[in-house]
Order: C-alpha cells, then sequence, then structure tokens
C-alpha cells in the first residue's frame, strides 16, 4: 500500500461536500475544519425538511485554486485569492494581484 505524505495547511479554506442517501447531488459547505463544517451542515439540514433523518453515506473535501475556484454569489461570480473571495471583474481588471 502506498501512502503519500502531502503538507496540510490547518488554517486553510475547504470544501466538505456531505452525499445524503437518496439524493445525487453533494451539499458543499466553506469550512476550516471538520467541525465548523459539521455545525453549518446541521444548520443547514434543519431547515430543509427532505435532509432530515437521511444519512451521510460519502464525504469529499477539495482545497480550493487561487485564481482558479469561483462560485456565484448574489448574481455575482466570485473568484479565490489568498485572502477570500474577490469578484471576478475586479480579479480580471488587477494585473497586480499578489498570488
Amino acid at each position: 500500500m502506498l501512502l503519500f505524505n502531502y503538507p496540510v495547511e490547518k488554517n486553510c479554506l475547504r470544501f466538505y461536500r456531505f452525499t445524503f442517501l437518496g439524493f445525487k447531488e453533494p451539499i458543499t459547505v466553506e469550512a476550516y475544519n471538520k467541525v465548523q463544517a459539521k455545525i453549518l451542515l446541521r444548520d443547514f439540514v434543519l431547515k430543509t425538511p427532505a435532509l432530515q433523518n437521511k444519512p451521510i453515506i460519502n464525504l469529499g473535501i477539495a482545497i480550493p485554486i487561487v485564481g482558479e475556484t469561483t462560485k456565484v454569489v448574489d448574481n455575482v461570480e466570485l473568484v479565490y485569492i489568498p485572502n477570500g473571495w474577490m469578484p471576478l471583474f475586479e480579479y480580471k481588471r488587477r494585473a497586480d494581484i499578489e498570488l
């Protein structure tokens, strides 16, 4: 069995993707650690009756890529930078961003 020992940043943003039994699409939670992700997921499930009493069958974790990972919030496309999220149009406009 081959194991990889990759360095892991302890305080970086991660995407926790929880898949529930009976649902094809996972629920993605942005958090800095698994405890925080589970708290945010619990709050979401309490507001979503269809997910209540459904077991989690898979958990995936991803780390955003600086300048590549995007999301849409309030019809504004954002791109991930080391300090957080920035509107994509501003990111493209600024050539002096420090990566």
